[in-house]
């Protein structure tokens, strides 16, 4: 079941603007719509990655991986 599409405005540069329609007409996209949904989708995940990226480094930097560490080397050699 496809998800129903909502309309959206927004502001942008005239050359942006040139340049998504010179995609669009390039064949590089059906529409302008289909290319703003992608550069959306692709912002997304490098803002989540980046937001993963900054949540361990704080882990790391309040000292807890370094506690990680040696649980794992604990964890691995105490098998029986």
């Amino acid at each position: 079941m496809a998800i129903a599409k909502r309309k959206a405005v927004f502001t942008a540069e005239p050359d942006q603007l040139e340049q998504i329609r010179q995609l669009v007409d390039s064949g590089r996209y059906r529409t302008s719509s289909e290319l703003i949904r992608e550069a959306i989708d692709e912002k997304l995940e490098r803002v989540r990655r980046d937001l993963l990226t900054e949540q361990v480094a704080s882990y790391c930097d309040a000292g807890y991986a370094d506690e990680d560490a040696d649980l794992l080397a604990v964890q691995a050699f105490d098998r029986e």
